[in-house]
């Protein structure tokens, strides 16, 4: 816009004047066109010398040109720096320098052109208008594309943060698979062998009974290969009953085929569990089991369920062997995990030759 406004004014000039002044008018008004660029470009931007550059310069020429000539376009000599000087004042206080700005040039423009001062008022403010608009559009979109690069960055971030989320998530689902099948073909290989163990003796003793039990280690076979199943289409089983009842059928289904006695306490009211915590349980009281017998050679088991209002807690206690030193090994360590992974704890209390306690606590509000 500023050089067809100078390309035009020159022309004007030049077709105006005559002799060596038209020259340095030529240079004059070349010099209002690039000096106040100097101070108002990409990259370099001095408000105050562009806009004292713009006054001396053009405002300057402006008054010479009127004094000295009669030229039909020396107003709209104005018009396009008043434009630039609207289109630059867009931030506080340079902003209030618009009604000086407009009502300065007309007053100059009126004094000098002998022109009706509301028409030059009306074109001063429809520049003026023009150059604050386009400004407005310059910081908007500005501000576009700073919000543009800086949700592509978040994006970035994003997009770098669901790939770790997804390598943990596919990590912990590893895990949480591995540690059910631990669990589950723990359970079940316990009581195939120790049933398998007695077979012989039985078979000895009381033939029809051992064909019974022949039936029911295949049947106990069979269930936990359905269960294997469901762990590893990650489907919670037992969804249908409450903990209580599910709890029940696991100790019942253990004492049937491993000669075990336990006992199990349910103290205050039974209240509704997650699914998440009843699998949890579940499989905490399924190691506890299976590690005593395997481990702790233990002929009998007491298991306490004790709801709370704030708490669940689980006492699995049982009467065999023991150790001083107690090593935690992978049943152990997923069920430790499995807890604390609901906000939990797990203490493991053992001595030589008195047993082992597992004590098992979650918080009944941090349910997830």
């Amino acid at each position: 816009m500023r050089t067809i406004w100078i390309t035009s004014n020159g022309y004007s000039i030049y077709m105006s004047t005559i002799g060596s002044e038209k020259w340095l008018l030529l240079l004059w008004a070349s010099c209002s066109y690039i000096i106040p660029h100097l101070f108002y470009r990409p990259g370099l931007i001095k408000f105050q010398y562009y806009l004292m550059a713009e006054v001396l310069l053009t405002g300057s020429l402006f008054i010479y040109l009127s004094s000295q000539y009669d030229i039909s376009v020396t107003y709209s000599f104005l018009l396009v720096p008043i434009l630039t000087v609207a289109y630059a004042c867009q931030i506080k206080p340079l902003i209030w320098l618009g009604p000086f700005v407009v009502l300065a040039s007309t007053w100059v423009g009126s004094l000098f052109t002998n022109q009706d001062f509301f028409a030059l008022f009306i074109d001063t403010i429809i520049f003026y208008g023009i150059g604050f608009c386009l400004g407005r559009m310059t910081i908007v979109n500005k501000a576009n594309k700073e919000l543009i690069i800086s949700i592509e960055e978040k994006n970035k971030d994003l997009e770098y943060y669901s790939k770790k989320i997804e390598e943990l998530t596919i990590k912990e689902e590893r895990n949480r698979v591995s540690q059910d099948l631990h669990d589950t073909v723990g359970h079940i290989f316990t009581s195939v062998i120790t049933s398998l163990d007695a077979l012989p003796f039985l078979y000895q003793a009381d033939r029809k009974e051992a064909e019974k039990s022949i039936k029911e280690i295949s049947d106990l076979a069979r269930n936990g290969l359905n269960d294997i199943r469901k762990t590893i289409h990650h489907m919670s089983p037992m969804s249908h009953r409450t903990l209580v009842e599910s709890v029940k059928e696991l100790i019942d289904d253990f004492m049937k085929h491993t000669a075990t006695e336990i006992k199990l306490n349910v103290e205050g009211e039974a209240t509704k569990v997650s699914e998440r915590v009843k699998f949890v349980i579940i499989r905490c009281i399924q190691e506890g089991l299976t590690n005593a017998k395997r481990h702790g050679q233990v002929t009998f088991i007491k298991v306490n369920i004790s709801f709370k209002q704030e708490e669940l807690i689980v006492i699995i206690e049982d009467n065999g062997n023991g150790c001083d030193e107690l090593n935690l090994g992978f049943g152990l360590r997923s069920m430790k995990d499995r807890i604390s992974a609901l906000a939990g704890t797990v203490n493991f209390h053992s001595k030589l030759n008195n047993g082992m306690r597992i004590t098992c606590t979650i918080p009944m509000a941090k349910e997830v």
